[in-house]
């Protein structure tokens, strides 16, 4: 009996102990899961905000248009436009009446350059330029063209917004904005394929070696020159349905280097040199409060989903504390706003721009391909043989 006894209470002190260790393995488990979520979560916010800093930057340069979206001037021609410079509202107040930093966006030599455009124009002005290569480089120039417009649009249009607003709803709206883009540009990517196929047809008659390329449209009147532009429309057309897999993925690589260029600008706020990074650190200053605001909020229900009731409570009280100053943390504590001057019109910049390109005749695709861009081409070449004839 006393054995039987003795073996019982062995049983249940074992139980007792494999119980408390489950519940302290238990107990660890969630505290890492705890930490691990609040560390993510911290990571996410910080990334969101970012992204809010590089949106609100590039709504000013939208608002100072300097963005290259005239395909008659530089950078895709020598013609340089005018811009009215301007300053623009960031940073603004609540206060009536409103008060804000201003930034500067210059159209100066840095942000009027562009390393991709400068190589295609460069190329386009020279006299051995082929017409393959600048086959190429119109459906190229022609996107980057349709992006900074369309940027230059959107972001403009979302510059009059509140800059609250646009801080912490700017990364949804670009991110569902950057999918219709894409589409877009998929669509325009097709027609462009075909539309550019004129270059064909055209033949570079510059065989001095010097000054601009010369270029002349080849139509059945060069039975030779025609039939390979021909030959070329059939091959690129097959090539184009074939290889649409690997052809789809440009529309995102454009849009996403024109979406970076924008980034890589530089302005002037306070007197100093500023750049998208500068923007990114004064937006986690200034709106250091709404940051702080949705990081507690997820502390305390990870708290409770993870941790329990208690420590939920617990958190409560913490943040609390912390808030009504009895724990002197400056977590809740506002940062100063410094150089605030009166608020600016939100008006974009006025942006002339008088290009030196002559004006062609348009005409339609089959046209073009079959006669050339210049009107009248048919004719003249006809008017050349029957000269050579009588002669």
């Amino acid at each position: 009996m006393s054995s039987t006894t003795n073996d019982t209470s062995a049983i249940d002190n074992k139980k007792d102990q494999e119980n408390s260790s489950n519940i302290s393995s238990t107990f660890t488990s969630n505290i890492i899961s705890f930490i691990t979520s609040i560390i993510s979560i911290f990571l996410v916010i910080l990334l969101y905000f970012s992204c809010s800093g590089l949106i609100l930057f590039v709504c000013k340069i939208a608002q100072s248009n300097i963005l290259p979206t005239e395909p008659d001037c530089y950078p895709y021609t020598e013609s340089k436009p005018n811009i009215q410079p301007i300053d623009t509202n960031i940073f603004t107040t609540f206060t009536d009446p409103e008060m804000s930093m201003k930034l500067k966006m210059p159209y100066d030599d840095y942000n009027s350059s562009n390393k991709i455009l400068d190589m295609f124009r460069e190329y386009k002005n020279k006299p051995s330029s082929n017409f393959l290569a600048n086959y190429f480089i119109s459906i190229v120039e022609q996107l980057m063209n349709f992006n900074f417009s369309s940027i230059n649009t959107i972001m403009n249009g979302l510059n009059g917004l509140p800059e609250a607003l646009l801080v912490c709803l700017g990364p949804i709206i670009i991110g569902f904005l950057f999918v219709i883009m894409l589409i877009i540009n998929l669509i325009y990517l097709i027609y462009l394929w075909f539309a550019n196929m004129v270059w064909f047809f055209k033949t570079n008659t510059n065989d001095s070696g010097d000054g601009l390329p010369k270029w002349e449209e080849v139509n059945i009147t060069s039975p030779v020159n025609w039939g390979f532009g021909a030959a070329l429309v059939i091959l690129f057309a097959i090539l184009f349905f074939f290889g649409f897999g690997a052809i789809s993925i440009i529309p995102f690589i454009i849009l996403s280097y024109c979406c970076l260029i924008c980034l890589m600008y530089k302005g002037i706020m306070n007197g100093k040199k500023t750049t998208s990074f500068t923007i990114i650190k004064e937006v986690l200053k200034y709106y250091k409060l709404t940051i702080v605001g949705i990081i507690s909020f997820f502390v305390i229900a990870l708290a409770f989903s993870n941790l329990g009731v208690v420590p939920g409570i617990f958190s409560i009280i913490t943040l609390g504390l912390i808030y009504w100053g009895t724990i002197t943390i400056d977590l809740f504590k506002p940062i100063t706003e410094s150089n605030l001057s009166l608020a600016v019109s939100y008006d974009q910049a006025l942006k002339k721009c008088t290009s030196t390109k002559p004006k062609k005749e348009k005409h339609g695709f089959l046209y073009d391909l079959l006669i050339g861009q210049k009107g009248g081409g048919l004719t003249k070449e006809l008017k050349k043989i029957g000269k050579s004839l009588s002669s």
